[in-house]
Protein backbone atom coordinates (compact mmCIF):
# COMPACT_ATOMS: atom_id res chain seq x y z
CA UNK A 1 0.00 0.00 0.00
CA UNK A 2 1.48 3.63 -0.81
CA UNK A 3 2.26 5.85 1.47
CA UNK A 4 0.21 8.73 1.19
CA UNK A 5 0.87 11.81 3.44
CA UNK A 6 -2.25 13.65 5.60
CA UNK A 7 -2.22 17.51 5.35
CA UNK A 8 -3.31 19.71 8.26
CA UNK A 9 -6.44 21.72 7.97
CA UNK A 10 -6.82 25.11 9.88
CA UNK A 11 -9.73 27.54 9.86
CA UNK A 12 -7.25 30.10 8.59
CA UNK A 13 -10.63 32.93 8.03
CA UNK A 14 -11.07 32.58 12.20
CA UNK A 15 -7.46 32.99 12.92
CA UNK A 16 -6.62 36.74 13.01
CA UNK A 17 -3.69 37.98 11.31
CA UNK A 18 -0.98 38.80 14.29
CA UNK A 19 -1.99 35.18 15.21
CA UNK A 20 -0.91 33.40 11.71
CA UNK A 21 2.65 33.00 12.92
CA UNK A 22 2.15 31.92 16.47
CA UNK A 23 -0.53 29.58 14.83
CA UNK A 24 2.23 27.93 12.47
CA UNK A 25 4.37 27.63 14.92
CA UNK A 26 1.92 25.62 16.91
CA UNK A 27 1.11 23.46 13.99
CA UNK A 28 5.34 22.32 13.53
CA UNK A 29 5.43 21.93 17.49
CA UNK A 30 2.78 19.52 17.00
CA UNK A 31 4.80 17.33 13.99
CA UNK A 32 2.21 18.91 11.13
CA UNK A 33 4.34 19.34 7.92
CA UNK A 34 1.74 20.10 5.22
CA UNK A 35 -1.29 22.42 5.47
CA UNK A 36 -4.44 22.53 3.75
CA UNK A 37 -3.78 26.17 2.12
CA UNK A 38 -7.01 28.57 2.38
CA UNK A 39 -9.25 30.61 0.07
CA UNK A 40 -9.25 33.61 2.15
CA UNK A 41 -5.37 34.41 1.63
CA UNK A 42 -6.34 34.92 -2.08
CA UNK A 43 -9.78 36.72 -1.05
CA UNK A 44 -7.92 39.10 1.21
CA UNK A 45 -5.03 39.32 -1.38
CA UNK A 46 -7.63 40.91 -3.57
CA UNK A 47 -8.40 43.89 -1.29
CA UNK A 48 -4.62 43.79 0.56
CA UNK A 49 -2.70 43.46 -2.25
CA UNK A 50 0.82 41.65 -0.11
CA UNK A 51 -1.57 39.43 1.52
CA UNK A 52 -1.01 36.26 0.11
CA UNK A 53 2.52 37.14 -0.13
CA UNK A 54 2.75 37.63 3.51
CA UNK A 55 1.53 34.03 3.94
CA UNK A 56 3.58 32.35 1.81
CA UNK A 57 7.00 34.19 3.47
CA UNK A 58 5.64 32.63 7.01
CA UNK A 59 5.39 29.59 5.50
CA UNK A 60 8.39 29.25 4.02
CA UNK A 61 9.71 29.97 7.36
CA UNK A 62 8.26 27.61 9.15
CA UNK A 63 8.94 24.63 6.44
CA UNK A 64 5.38 24.01 6.06
CA UNK A 65 4.15 22.71 2.68
CA UNK A 66 0.73 23.09 1.60
CA UNK A 67 0.16 20.61 -1.43
CA UNK A 68 -4.00 21.09 -1.05
CA UNK A 69 -6.06 24.00 -1.08
CA UNK A 70 -9.99 24.37 -1.24
CA UNK A 71 -11.26 26.82 -4.05
CA UNK A 72 -13.22 30.27 -3.47
CA UNK A 73 -16.72 28.51 -2.34
CA UNK A 74 -20.39 29.74 -2.10
CA UNK A 75 -22.27 31.86 -4.15
CA UNK A 76 -20.73 34.18 -6.44
CA UNK A 77 -17.53 31.54 -6.26
CA UNK A 78 -18.68 28.25 -6.96
CA UNK A 79 -19.00 27.08 -10.41
CA UNK A 80 -22.32 26.56 -11.28
CA UNK A 81 -24.14 29.72 -10.55
CA UNK A 82 -27.85 30.03 -11.53
CA UNK A 83 -27.04 32.68 -14.33
CA UNK A 84 -23.98 30.92 -16.41
CA UNK A 85 -23.16 34.63 -17.62
CA UNK A 86 -21.63 34.96 -13.80
CA UNK A 87 -18.50 32.28 -14.88
CA UNK A 88 -17.03 35.53 -16.55
CA UNK A 89 -16.63 36.94 -13.17
CA UNK A 90 -16.13 33.58 -11.48
CA UNK A 91 -13.55 31.96 -13.77
CA UNK A 92 -11.12 34.32 -13.70
CA UNK A 93 -10.57 34.94 -10.22
CA UNK A 94 -10.22 31.01 -9.64
CA UNK A 95 -7.87 31.31 -12.65
CA UNK A 96 -5.80 34.18 -10.21
CA UNK A 97 -5.30 32.08 -7.49
CA UNK A 98 -4.76 28.85 -8.90
CA UNK A 99 -1.21 31.28 -10.75
CA UNK A 100 -0.64 32.31 -6.76
CA UNK A 101 -0.94 28.40 -5.50
CA UNK A 102 1.32 26.99 -8.02
CA UNK A 103 4.20 29.07 -6.16
CA UNK A 104 3.64 27.03 -3.14
CA UNK A 105 3.27 24.28 -4.02
CA UNK A 106 -0.43 23.06 -4.56
CA UNK A 107 -1.20 20.49 -6.24
CA UNK A 108 -5.10 19.74 -5.83
CA UNK A 109 -7.40 22.49 -5.71
CA UNK A 110 -10.86 20.98 -4.27
CA UNK A 111 -14.32 22.80 -5.75
CA UNK A 112 -17.85 23.12 -4.55
CA UNK A 113 -20.03 22.59 -7.23
CA UNK A 114 -23.30 22.89 -5.85
CA UNK A 115 -24.69 19.60 -6.81
CA UNK A 116 -28.71 19.63 -7.33
CA UNK A 117 -28.64 23.14 -6.41
CA UNK A 118 -32.20 23.54 -8.00
CA UNK A 119 -33.41 19.90 -8.06
CA UNK A 120 -30.72 19.34 -10.84
CA UNK A 121 -27.46 19.65 -11.20
CA UNK A 122 -25.94 22.39 -13.84
CA UNK A 123 -23.52 19.90 -15.79
CA UNK A 124 -23.48 22.34 -18.91
CA UNK A 125 -22.76 25.27 -17.39
CA UNK A 126 -19.86 23.41 -14.96
CA UNK A 127 -18.69 22.06 -17.56
CA UNK A 128 -18.17 25.54 -19.37
CA UNK A 129 -16.05 26.37 -16.00
CA UNK A 130 -13.29 23.12 -16.30
CA UNK A 131 -13.51 24.08 -19.81
CA UNK A 132 -11.96 27.10 -19.03
CA UNK A 133 -9.93 26.55 -15.91
CA UNK A 134 -8.09 23.35 -17.30
CA UNK A 135 -5.47 24.72 -19.57
CA UNK A 136 -4.46 26.90 -16.34
CA UNK A 137 -4.67 24.07 -13.91
CA UNK A 138 -2.46 22.48 -16.57
CA UNK A 139 0.27 25.54 -16.52
CA UNK A 140 -0.10 25.63 -12.68
CA UNK A 141 0.37 21.57 -12.28
CA UNK A 142 -2.62 21.75 -9.96
CA UNK A 143 -5.79 19.19 -10.27
CA UNK A 144 -9.25 20.46 -10.30
CA UNK A 145 -11.07 18.27 -7.60
CA UNK A 146 -14.93 18.52 -8.01
CA UNK A 147 -15.97 17.80 -4.69
CA UNK A 148 -19.22 15.07 -4.00
CA UNK A 149 -21.80 17.05 -1.85
CA UNK A 150 -24.57 15.06 -0.15
CA UNK A 151 -26.68 13.57 -2.20
CA UNK A 152 -27.81 10.15 -3.39
CA UNK A 153 -25.68 7.53 -4.85
CA UNK A 154 -27.36 8.49 -8.48
CA UNK A 155 -25.76 11.79 -8.40
CA UNK A 156 -22.28 10.74 -7.32
CA UNK A 157 -22.41 8.34 -10.43
CA UNK A 158 -23.39 11.31 -12.88
CA UNK A 159 -20.56 13.40 -10.93
CA UNK A 160 -18.17 10.44 -12.09
CA UNK A 161 -19.79 10.09 -15.65
CA UNK A 162 -18.54 13.82 -15.73
CA UNK A 163 -14.97 13.60 -14.62
CA UNK A 164 -14.53 10.09 -16.84
CA UNK A 165 -16.04 11.65 -19.79
CA UNK A 166 -12.65 14.51 -20.38
CA UNK A 167 -9.93 11.30 -19.35
CA UNK A 168 -7.91 14.26 -18.21
CA UNK A 169 -5.15 13.89 -15.48
CA UNK A 170 -5.79 17.54 -14.34
CA UNK A 171 -8.82 16.54 -13.11
CA UNK A 172 -10.11 14.50 -10.72
CA UNK A 173 -12.54 14.09 -7.45
CA UNK A 174 -12.41 15.29 -4.00
CA UNK A 175 -14.05 12.66 -1.74
CA UNK A 176 -15.66 14.02 1.32
CA UNK A 177 -15.87 11.29 3.95
CA UNK A 178 -18.73 13.61 6.12
CA UNK A 179 -21.06 14.41 2.86
CA UNK A 180 -21.05 10.40 1.45
CA UNK A 181 -21.58 9.16 5.62
CA UNK A 182 -24.96 11.83 5.52
CA UNK A 183 -26.66 9.13 3.88
CA UNK A 184 -26.17 6.83 6.73
CA UNK A 185 -24.09 3.58 8.11
CA UNK A 186 -22.34 2.21 4.72
CA UNK A 187 -23.40 4.93 2.39
CA UNK A 188 -19.86 6.54 2.63
CA UNK A 189 -18.65 2.98 1.30
CA UNK A 190 -21.27 3.13 -2.31
CA UNK A 191 -20.21 6.51 -2.74
CA UNK A 192 -16.68 5.60 -2.87
CA UNK A 193 -17.15 2.66 -5.24
CA UNK A 194 -18.55 5.20 -7.51
CA UNK A 195 -15.71 7.90 -7.57
CA UNK A 196 -12.87 5.67 -6.57
CA UNK A 197 -11.10 5.88 -9.97
CA UNK A 198 -11.22 9.68 -9.94
CA UNK A 199 -10.02 10.58 -6.65
CA UNK A 200 -6.96 12.68 -6.17
CA UNK A 201 -7.63 13.87 -2.95
CA UNK A 202 -10.25 13.54 0.45
CA UNK A 203 -11.80 15.33 3.19
CA UNK A 204 -11.63 13.54 6.32
CA UNK A 205 -13.90 13.93 9.10
CA UNK A 206 -16.78 11.96 11.22
CA UNK A 207 -20.72 12.42 11.49
CA UNK A 208 -23.05 10.00 12.96
CA UNK A 209 -24.66 9.73 9.62
CA UNK A 210 -27.47 12.17 9.60
CA UNK A 211 -25.42 15.76 9.76
CA UNK A 212 -22.37 17.36 8.02
CA UNK A 213 -20.70 17.75 11.47
CA UNK A 214 -16.90 18.11 10.59
CA UNK A 215 -15.72 16.09 14.09
CA UNK A 216 -12.67 14.71 14.52
CA UNK A 217 -12.38 10.43 13.48
CA UNK A 218 -14.29 8.99 17.03
CA UNK A 219 -16.60 11.74 16.82
CA UNK A 220 -19.43 10.00 14.63
CA UNK A 221 -19.84 6.53 13.31
CA UNK A 222 -17.32 5.87 10.63
CA UNK A 223 -15.44 3.04 10.60
CA UNK A 224 -11.69 4.64 10.04
CA UNK A 225 -9.91 1.93 9.89
CA UNK A 226 -12.22 0.34 6.90
CA UNK A 227 -12.47 3.76 5.45
CA UNK A 228 -8.40 4.30 6.09
CA UNK A 229 -7.62 1.28 3.95
CA UNK A 230 -10.08 1.68 1.11
CA UNK A 231 -8.73 5.70 0.54
CA UNK A 232 -5.21 4.66 0.70
CA UNK A 233 -5.42 1.98 -1.76
CA UNK A 234 -7.00 4.34 -4.54
CA UNK A 235 -4.96 4.93 -7.70
CA UNK A 236 -4.80 8.61 -7.93
CA UNK A 237 -4.84 9.81 -4.34
CA UNK A 238 -2.32 12.21 -3.72
CA UNK A 239 -2.65 13.59 -0.33
CA UNK A 240 -5.36 13.34 2.67
CA UNK A 241 -6.70 16.20 3.97
CA UNK A 242 -8.34 16.93 7.66
CA UNK A 243 -11.19 18.48 7.65
CA UNK A 244 -12.43 19.34 11.01
CA UNK A 245 -13.66 22.54 12.90
CA UNK A 246 -11.65 21.38 15.84
CA UNK A 247 -8.33 22.06 14.59
CA UNK A 248 -6.71 21.50 17.77
CA UNK A 249 -3.56 19.48 18.90
CA UNK A 250 -5.76 17.10 20.20
CA UNK A 251 -7.58 16.53 16.68
CA UNK A 252 -4.93 16.48 15.05
CA UNK A 253 -3.12 13.45 17.31
CA UNK A 254 -6.77 11.86 16.65
CA UNK A 255 -6.31 12.26 12.75
CA UNK A 256 -2.89 11.15 12.44
CA UNK A 257 -2.95 8.39 14.91
CA UNK A 258 -5.84 7.04 13.03
CA UNK A 259 -3.87 7.57 9.54
CA UNK A 260 -0.63 6.47 10.22
CA UNK A 261 -1.44 3.67 12.77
Amino acid sequence: MKHIELVHFAEWKKIAGDAYEKTMNDLVSWGVTKIVAHPCWGMNDETAPGYFDNCAALLKKYALETPACHAYWGAGNDISPADPAELETIVPRHAAFLEKLAAIGVRSYTMHIAMESNGSTPWKTIAQAVENLLPTARRCNIILALENGHEDCATQQQLADFVSSYCDPFLGVCYDTGHAHCYGDREWKRTLDILAPHIVTCHLHDNSGTFDDHNPPGGGTINWAEMSAALKSLPRLLHAETESGDWSQNSWNKFRDMWYN
